[in-house]
């Protein structure tokens, strides 16, 4: 019997592609922090060790499925740069809180169709995030939400670097199942990724929809491949099981 839905964040929920402009300000955020240990970079070489940071992020997710957080990829530049940083640094913090606050000046879009479907949804099953987090921290992604009118939809946001591991491993899922006292076989997780979202999922006992609003996914061992949040909401609510009784607080706000 299904009782909860979660869901991945990037590109399921909102658009997951790097803006140029918000590149920009972490890259300067970067230099400033550079600069506070005596080591500013000329423009060339920032960017080169900016993207370089990127490379092996994206090997910490990819290859050892780490949840790193936002001061772990800030103190790898620093080393890259011949800089030991100190512990507990406000140089460090003050970079991190750029890192967060570009996700917010120029936020991505919730696309289209996502919050309206969350609306609905909640009313029926228990909500929660499942993610992976990337440069910004969870607590960002979190402001997002809330920024959408959509943070109160959920009972829960899960982030691997909070967890220290990331999707696909079990960690992430279990972190879920504790949260939300729910078993895994009554949870349903949604997202793009067959590889992090869909067998991660089954190999932790949920259920999975693969959501292919972003792109086209391929084969899927998914139950299910919604290409549209309107898809989505009407398989959801016309062929599965709702066991949780609809809420009788009001629905949150519509998002301005």
């Amino acid at each position: 019997m299904l009782r909860a839905l979660t869901f991945d964040y990037w590109d399921t929920l909102y658009e997951g592609g790097a803006l140029p402009e918000r590149v920009a300000l972490r890259r300067t955020a970067v230099g400033a922090l550079l600069g506070a240990y005596g080591r500013a970079l000329p423009d060339e070489q920032l960017r080169s060790l900016y993207e370089e940071s990127g490379r092996e992020a994206e090997r910490w997710w990819s290859d050892e499925q780490r949840g790193y957080t936002t001061n772990e990829r800030l103190r790898w530049i620093l080393e890259r740069a011949a800089v030991k940083p100190r512990e507990g640094c406000e140089h460090v913090a003050a970079a991190a809180d750029a890192v967060d606050n570009a996700l917010l000046m120029l936020p991505p879009a919730m696309l289209p169709g996502a919050w309206q479907t969350l609306r609905t949804l909640h009313r029926h099953f228990t909500l929660a995030i499942v993610s992976d987090t990337g440069f910004a921290s969870g607590r960002a992604q979190d402001r997002l939400l809330q920024k959408d009118a959509a943070r109160e939809f959920f009972a829960a946001t899960i982030y691997s670097m909070d967890v220290g591991h990331a999707k696909p491993r079990p960690e992430i899922f279990r972190r879920a199942v504790e949260t939300l006292g729910v078993a895994p076989h009554d949870i349903l997780h949604i997202g793009d990724n067959e590889r992090t979202d869909v067998r991660g999922a089954l190999a932790a006992g949920f259920r999975a929809i693969r959501l292919d609003v972003v792109r086209a996914g391929g084969p899927s061992e998914a139950e299910y491949v919604a290409r549209s949040y309107e898809e989505l909401t009407e398989y959801l609510l016309k062929t599965v099981t709702v066991t949780l009784p609809i809420p009788s607080a009001a629905s949150p706000r519509t998002p301005p």
